[in-house]
């Protein structure tokens, strides 16, 4: 059984379209229309005295238009007349020559951003669901060469970047998660409320239980300690090394015409802003970001 463990919230999810009005009643038709999933990103801190995981809870997630877009299509199965721009387009990475496949295309990456929150303490800001890529994205990799080792095939949205001392560098924008998302079904029976319940691992229809029922997909996330880091490195900013914005990426993975595989029609899927993470001291830092459909 899993502990999670409350830390903060940011509550705040996606509105459907009534949320974008502007006017007074705007906060109240915000409040009163939510899209059926929620998210909930999680920071692993290890094991309890009886060894079990400690998931800490981080904050809670925005489903932005995009991303909600994206759920309706892959729930219809039809393609929607209208998506909003590409991470592609917008870094000017794999932009052209590939039809978008609503088949192949599946929540697969994560990026970090630093307009997320002020440099004080509990200064987060509300993400906005307009959005179509985290607040001032920042590199998850800045390397001289190609790179090699640990998760270095993980690393997507390959270009290049210009260092404040003129120097040009290879960068990748976003990282694969760690591994293939887990659906897991739970009856919410835990004793504790910030525990896990019990798998559901077969029909439940007949089932006389009164207690209630939650389903999320979970990803891992999981950054190395040259994530993020690299790039302020790069940039002789070490001291102010640091993500406050994690978001969740979709797209199609695909070989390029160069030999190497990338991602293309990379839209937002949600973002989680939250507190400022330092980084001028090396660290391991794994999430799991939980998607629920019932909850």
């Amino acid at each position: 059984m899993d502990i999670i463990r409350k830390e903060f919230t940011i509550r705040d999810h996606m509105p459907l379209v009534t949320g974008l009005v502007k006017g007074p009643t705007s906060a109240a038709l915000q409040r009163a229309q939510k899209l059926p999933f929620k998210g909930i990103l999680y920071r692993d801190d290890g094991l309890d005295d009886y060894g079990r995981p400690i998931f800490t809870k981080v904050a809670e997630n925005t489903v932005v238009l995009g991303g909600a877009i994206f759920a309706l299509e892959k729930i219809t199965g039809q393609e929607a007349s209208f998506k909003p721009n590409t991470l592609n387009s917008i870094l000017g990475v794999n932009d052209t020559g590939y039809d978008y496949n609503l088949a192949n295309t599946q929540i697969a990456l994560f990026g970090c951003g630093i307009g997320g929150a002020g440099l004080d303490f509990g200064n987060v800001y509300d993400p906005n669901v307009k959005q179509n890529n985290v607040q001032q994205l920042v590199p998850m990799m800045v390397a001289e060469n190609d790179l090699t080792g640990t998760d270095a095939d993980k690393y997507m949205m390959a270009t290049t970047i210009d260092t404040t001392g003129g120097t040009t560098l290879k960068c990748w924008y976003l990282k694969e998660a760690e591994q293939a998302p887990i659906i897991r079904s739970l009856w919410k029976d835990a004793a504790e409320e910030d525990e896990d319940g019990t798998e559901i691992t077969e029909d439940i229809s007949d089932s006389e239980s009164l207690n209630d029922v939650e389903c999320f997909a979970q990803f891992k996330l999981k950054l190395l300690q040259d994530d993020v880091r690299s790039y302020f490195n790069a940039m002789g900013m070490l001291s102010m090394a640091r993500y406050n914005s994690v978001g969740l990426y979709t797209g199609e993975k695909v070989l390029l015409s160069n030999g190497t595989y990338d991602y293309v029609n990379v839209r937002l899927f949600s973002v989680v802003n939250l507190n400022n993470e330092p980084l001028d001291e090396r660290k391991e830092i794994t999430y799991y970001y939980r998607i629920y459909a019932m909850v």
